[in-house]
């Protein structure tokens, strides 16, 4: 017992000597200037790190004697050997690629990188599928700057109702973020990410939305896909087909440790073809990539940013036979109303397990989690864990929000901006008021005049329609809303409104429940099928009154939860009065006689007197929806849904019960599936299939039908995956049965980028087909061709529709598309 003691005092006495770490650090640069992102290597072991944007960089290192590589795309790699015993200081001064062109035979005039590049695309798939599973820890800077800005942005923020005292405050660093996570991956497509903390400058409550799974670009793939940057995929220089697309030029090779790297050169045949140029490096007769350099400009039809530059370094793990890359880089340059602006996000990848066991259900869909503890790590924490110093305006950056942001987080400072910015003002009569009380998270919404307005239709005449709504959040995120409206119609004298209340209880689960207090005029579509600002202008200008309505009077229930991962709960209850309303008013700007307005009876145009009896429904809905291996994001309080390569199932079962004085009296069973399937170049289809029908109908008002989302305007604003453009609004509402295909391909620029000229602009064209059948119409189609993207959001279709016992319809349609 005394022997194990004495081992033991004497291990504790020495720990602090034997686990003593030291830094080396330093300037990685040429003869001219510094090198942002170096790679630097502690040749044999796992610790590497990046140099930061002014190419400085610290290792953390245990007392030893190490050989430090230090590589940077395009410059030569230097080698050193360390004793560190204490602080160093070791500055390196890289030198650019030493290139060699060795004697090649060149068959036909073809350049030498093309046997190359046949051998490397041989290769792709063996190399990406080369591991089975694997983790590594990363270490991620993400940092985005506004450098210059429109000359008139005070005017902008003073119109929307703003306030700014410095146009400088909207200048320099806009995000800053790090994070620290851990990476898995399992074939064929499984993987997680752990975020194990997280630092936002400014907002200790916020967690960084760095991912290395968004960085992690693979070009074995075929296409590479990058998000919000791009509707459509990119084609890899390692394509299978690569050679329709690219040309390549051996640029020259470089040795290095006995290796011989070739540096390729890749250019897009087209510039407007969805292709990168730059420079990747291929090892000679392994064929695999050891670092890339690549980039995409504005030709290449990129969202938001003028230009992106993507590096990777790869190294070998295990011997020569794997190489995994140990820095990502994606840079980027953007233009836009008159601001400009760059940044970078930057990963340091180490730690390579390329055995890991993984427990039973692991990989359960769930691929990102934060930590609960994630934004909660101290300074100290961040100084021993960050892998890339920061620059001295990252520093300055953190200094300064931080104590902002501690300034802005007392009572005192949040009560005396309520008290400024909770003055009534003239201008919010007209754009909006909000009471806010900050420290209470608490505020009140009342729209202007112009967002709500006066409004038009032949039963209410000029009408004024109010919205306000109440919302408390609390610290885990729960949150209340309170929301109403109002509405007068002058010429009927027509007083309606609505009240409703709607708490959201469980925000990792989406639970909420609410209910409703209402009378006030409805379409009898309740899918809202035309807005009232086209209805009003359609019946002032032309005589055209499609909005129909009935006033609606009663109370709602209502709760919604996810169930379990994708499967989703709906339950409406409802006990509604409805009464018949008339026209009241015939208003017309431009007065045409010939064209008299219809009656407010969808089913009879021009009968007056032939409007329903006034009748009471108690209803209940209930809806399952199931998102098969949905995939998701855990926050610690929220969970955050990442789509499905799946299709999305509704189930909904409706019954109206004659009890409480009630009437009507049927079943509706309905389901739908949809879905939107990538197709790589040529862009992408959406589907939605719909169909059901009337189980028992004892007694069913025309309300109670089932409607359609048709059009009768030149303008489209329902979902255009769910609604046709031709279609009258009422006439084959069904009461038995019915039937609806939807059904859109998307080309994303596939066709129009071969066209000269018009290939210059992010026009996108659209085909879509559209299907209706029910008990009310045998047959029902549409085919529209539309261009999408003019102005990045406007879209124009031309559309036919045809129906048994009718002329073909045809004319053009014009909305606004912000969904692709």
């Amino acid at each position: 017992m005394s022997k194990t003691f004495t081992v033991l005092f004497f291990i504790f006495l020495n720990l602090p000597f034997v686990s003593q770490i030291y830094i080396l650090s330093g300037k990685i640069s040429d003869k001219t200037e510094a090198l942002p992102f170096a790679t630097v290597i502690v040749k044999g072991s796992n610790y590497n790190t990046i140099s930061n944007v002014n190419g400085l960089y610290n290792l953390k290192l245990p007392a030893g004697n190490y050989e430090i590589v230090f590589q940077y795309i395009g410059y030569a790699r230097k080698t050193e050997k360390v004793i560190l015993n204490e602080n160093k200081t070791l500055n390196i001064f890289l030198n650019p690629d030493a290139i060699s062109l060795k004697e090649v035979e060149i068959k036909a005039g073809e350049d030498p990188a093309y046997p190359i590049m046949r051998q490397a695309i041989k290769n792709r798939k063996h190399y990406l599928n080369q591991l089975d599973a694997y983790t590594c820890n990363a270490y991620i800077k993400g940092l985005q700057k506004i450098n210059g800005i429109p000359k008139n942005i005070r005017g902008l923020i003073k119109l929307a109702g703003g306030e700014l005292s410095d146009t400088n405050e909207i200048k320099g660093v806009i995000y800053l973020s790090e994070s620290v996570s851990k990476y898995h991956f399992q074939k064929p497509e499984k993987e997680k990410e752990i975020m194990l903390s997280s630092k936002v400058s400014g907002d200790n409550k916020s967690f960084s939305f760095n991912k290395l799974s968004d960085m992690k670009l693979n070009f074995y793939n075929n296409l590479i896909l990058l998000g919000n940057v791009s509707d459509r995929p990119f084609i890899s220089p390692l394509n299978e087909n690569a050679f329709l697309f690219y040309r390549y030029y051996l640029m020259g090779t470089v040795q290095g440790e006995g290796k011989t790297i070739n540096k390729i050169k890749v250019v897009p045949k087209h510039k407007t073809d969805p292709c990168f140029s730059g420079v990747i490096y291929i090892q000679d007769s392994t064929w695999r990539i050891t670092s890339i350099d690549l980039m995409l400009s504005k030709e290449a039809k990129i969202n938001f940013i003028d230009t992106l530059n993507i590096k990777q370094l790869h190294a070998s793990i295990v011997g020569d036979s794997l190489w995994m890359p140990l820095s990502l880089n994606l840079t980027f340059d953007l233009h836009a109303f008159g601001f400009e602006g760059n940044g970078y996000f930057n990963a340091n990848l180490s730690a390579y397990d390329l055995n890991p066991v993984y427990p039973k259900n692991f990989f359960n869909n769930e691929i990102l989690k934060v930590e609960d503890d994630a934004n909660k790590k101290d300074s100290i924490y961040w100084e021993n864990i960050r892998t890339t110093p920061l620059t001295q305006e990252e520093i300055n950056d953190y200094r300064k929000k931080d104590s902002i942001s501690k300034i802005r987080d007392t009572d005192r400072y949040k009560d005396s901006v309520d008290k400024q910015r909770n003055k009534l003002k003239l201008r919010d009569i007209f754009f909006g008021y909000e009471y806010n009380k900050t420290k209470k998270n608490f505020n009140v919404l009342l729209p202007g005049l112009i967002a709500n307005g006066i409004q038009y239709n032949t039963v209410e005449g000029l009408n004024l329609s109010y919205k306000f709504s109440i919302n408390k959040t609390f610290e885990d995120f729960r949150r209340f809303t309170v929301s109403g409206r109002a509405r007068y119609g002058f010429s009927n004298k027509l007083w309606g409104g609505e009240v409703g209340f709607n708490y959201y209880y469980k925000p990792k689960s989406f639970s909420n429940f609410g209910f409703k207090i209402k009378s006030i005029a409805e379409q009898y579509n309740q899918l809202d099928p035309i807005s009232p600002l086209i209805n009003s202008m359609y019946s002032l200008l032309l005589n055209e009154n499609y909005m129909k309505v009935f006033k609606e009077t009663g109370v709602e229930g209502n709760y919604f939860t996810e169930l379990s991962n994708g499967v989703f709960f709906t339950g409406i209850v409802r006990y509604m009065q409805r009464d018949p309303l008339r026209n009241t008013s015939d208003i017309l700007i431009i007065d045409d006689r010939s064209k008299l307005f219809t009656s407010n009876d969808p089913r009879n145009a021009f009968t007056h007197d032939s409007m329903f009896s006034t009748n009471r429904a108690f209803t209940t809905e209930f809806t399952f929806t199931f998102r098969f291996k949905q995939r998701y994001y855990s926050l610690p309080d929220q969970k955050v849904l990442a789509g499905s390569k799946y299709p999305r199932l509704s189930v909904t079962y409706k019954r109206a019960f004659p009890i409480l004085n009630t009437s009507a009296d049927y079943d509706l069973l309905s389901a739908s599936l949809s879905d939107r399937i990538r197709l790589g170049l040529f862009g992408n289809l959406a589907y939605r299939i719909r169909g059901g029908g009337f189980i028992d109908t004892k007694k069913l008002f025309f309300m109670d039908f089932k409607y359609f989302l048709g059009n009768q305007t030149i303008f489209n604003t329902n979902d255009y995956l769910s609604s046709f453009r031709l279609l009258p609004y009422y006439t084959f509402s069904a009461d038995r049965w019915f039937s609806e295909i939807h059904a859109e391909h998307h080309f994303q620029g596939f066709i129009i980028s071969q066209i000269p000229l018009i290939k210059r602009l992010k026009i996108q064209e659209v085909i879509g087909g559209h299907f209706l059948t029910s008990n009310k119409l045998k047959y029902y189609y549409e085919i529209n061709f539309g261009l999408e993207k003019i102005f990045r959001i406007i879209r124009l279709d031309y559309v036919l529709g045809y129906a048994p016992d009718t002329k073909l319809k045809q004319g053009f349609t014009l909305g606004i598309n912000l969904s692709f």
